[in-house]
């Protein structure tokens, strides 16, 4: 049984400057890095036809503008998806940069992992509130159910900046 008397929240605790540009960095990293994966993709995805049609040897200059027209389309369909992706994380980022950090004093509920990462659920203020948080999978190895932890997040881009055993 959880006693709830012992979790304590702390909200909107102001970013340090190194922690704001730890994480500009690194989502500016990443979306440097979307549209070289994302060429990358559509010519290997425009390079199978390429082997696998017989006929392609026969085309006419018209045929290969719509092909590149085709391959043009693709990297730009992707590209918006990736854009709409990075512009919610980047939303969630201002909301964060303006409302800080939250720290939290409490037991982990749960663990679970899926194929897209770990993730531990702590234990909220109230009854039915919990806080799942993506984790490395060293901390996931490290903390079991029923650890209490004092962690420091991020409320909307749900990410864990530090996590100790009480």
């Amino acid at each position: 049984m959880i006693d709830y008397s012992q979790i304590q929240l702390q909200e909107n605790i102001s970013l340090s400057d190194s922690e704001i540009k730890k994480i500009e960095e690194g989502q500016k990293k990443l979306a440097k890095l979307i549209p070289t994966i994302l060429a990358f993709c559509t010519l290997f995805t425009m390079a199978i036809p390429i082997f696998c049609i017989e006929s392609f040897s026969k085309f006419k200059y018209y045929d290969y503008i719509l092909f590149a027209a085709g391959g043009l389309a693709l990297f730009g369909f992707a590209y918006l998806i990736s854009f709409l992706v990075t512009g919610y994380d980047r939303r969630n980022w201002k909301k964060d940069k303006i409302h800080g950090k939250n720290k939290l004093i409490s037991i982990i509920i749960n663990r679970d992992k899926t194929k897209y990462g770990e993730y531990l659920t702590f234990a909220g203020k109230s009854k039915n509130d919990k806080i799942r948080l993506e984790v490395d999978p060293e901390v996931y190895a490290r903390y079991q159910k029923g650890t209490k932890v004092e962690i420091t997040y991020l409320k909307y881009g749900k990410k864990l900046l530090s996590i100790w055993e009480l």
